[in-house]
This record gives C-alpha cells, sequence and structure tokens, in this order.
C-alpha cells in the first residue's frame, strides 16, 4: 500500500504551528522578565526561564546572554502605545512617522543594548534549525494597524506590501544600517527613518491614486 504523503497546506500549517509555538515561547520570557524586574529583580536568564516554567536550554537558545534579554525586556516595556500617537481617522501619514520616530529613538537610546538585541536574533537564528523567524515583531504592533486604516484605500496586496517595505525602516536593523553605514547621527538616524516611513504611506496611497485614475479613464 503506497505511503501517504503530507499536503503542502498540511506542512505549511505545521510550519506555521511551531513558529507561533516558538514565539509564544519567546514572549513568556520576556513577561516573566518583566514580572522579575518590576519585582525588583535584575534577573539571570536561568531565573526567568524557571519563572515561565521553561528549560534553561531553551531560554538559552532564545536569550544567549542575560545582557540580551534584559536590552529586550526594556524595549518592550516601554513602548508608547500607539493610541497616544495615532487614532483610527487620523493621517496616516503623520501617525506612521510619530511611530517610526517612538520606536526608533527608544531603541537608539540604549545604542549598545541595540547592538547586543540584534546580535541575540542572529544567534538564535543561526542555531536554530529550521530558521524560523522569532523576532517578537514589536514594529508590527505600530505598523499594522496605521496601514489597516487603509484598508477602504488600498487592496490586501498593496497593504501587505506596505507593512514589509516599513518593517525595513523601522527596528533594530534599519537603525544599525543608517548608523554604521550611512554613518548618520542618532538625530539624522531618526529623521531619516520617520521621513522613510512617511515617503513609504504617502508612495503606497499615490499609486492607488493613480491605478484609480487610469481605470476610471474614458476611453
Amino acid at each position: 500500500m503506497p505511503t501517504r504523503k503530507s499536503s503542502p497546506s498540511i506542512r505549511d500549517g505545521d510550519s506555521q504551528g511551531r513558529a507561533n509555538q516558538k514565539l509564544r515561547t519567546r514572549q513568556a520570557l520576556i513577561d516573566a522578565a518583566i514580572a522579575l524586574r518590576d519585582e525588583g529583580h535584575n534577573p539571570t536568564v536561568a531565573q526567568v526561564a524557571e519563572r515561565a516554567m521553561v528549560s534553561r536550554a531553551t531560554a538559552y537558545r532564545y536569550f544567549p546572554s542575560t545582557e540580551a534579554l534584559i536590552s529586550e525586556t526594556a524595549a518592550d516595556r516601554e513602548m508608547t502605545p500607539l493610541e497616544r500617537m495615532w487614532q483610527p481617522g487620523d493621517d496616516p501619514v503623520k501617525g506612521i512617522g510619530l511611530a517610526a520616530n517612538a520606536l526608533n529613538k527608544l531603541l537608539i537610546d540604549d545604542e549598545i543594548g541595540l547592538h547586543v538585541m540584534e546580535r541575540s536574533f542572529m544567534t538564535v537564528w543561526l542555531e536554530s534549525e529550521s530558521h524560523d523567524p522569532l523576532r517578537p515583531g514589536r514594529r508590527m504592533s505600530y505598523i499594522e494597524p496605521i496601514v489597516d486604516s487603509l484598508k477602504d484605500v488600498l487592496s490586501p496586496r498593496a497593504r501587505k506590501r506596505l507593512k514589509q517595505a516599513l518593517s525595513i525602516v523601522m527596528g533594530t536593523e534599519a537603525l544599525i544600517a543608517v548608523r554604521d553605514i550611512g554613518g548618520a547621527s542618532v538625530e539624522e538616524s531618526l529623521n531619516t527613518a520617520a521621513w522613510a516611513a512617511r515617503a513609504l504611506v504617502r508612495q503606497a496611497l499615490a499609486e492607488d491614486e493613480q491605478a484609480r485614475g487610469k481605470r476610471t479613464k474614458p476611453e
């Protein structure tokens, strides 16, 4: 009797399930670290693993050092809620600029921690057999609501592309690139990233307007 092969959809579902579980484990470690810090402790990775009920070996796969863990929890707990900067109905171009500046300023205020955090991400990815993405995606908590507010204007495909493009100019990699490669000052880095984020939203809206014009143009 021939062996039944798994369909691509089943394999994709299994892969997505594993990725989601890894993200949940990572978030559990972050939440445990934040709770311990709120209690006045400066926790080690081992102590965080115990609080999160995760094995030490697993915790060290996510956070190779205490510095990496603390850097990430600091960023996670200090993010300004999006609703303080932007709400549905507000200008999305202005909103994405404010969001980019808020996130990037939080990260670059501790530039050593910024590099430690990036090293942690790279170490986890290199040591992972599957190379599934494990980043917490904090930037998406800013990007997604703003872009999704344009659902009556932009198609699902256009919104997806815009979200992906914005993820390039907000976060650790963007700041490291503009600082280390572009040679920008801290102020220039923040201004450039916010400018790029606003430009991407404007471009997406301009392309949509152009496409609408072509569709309505008389023969």
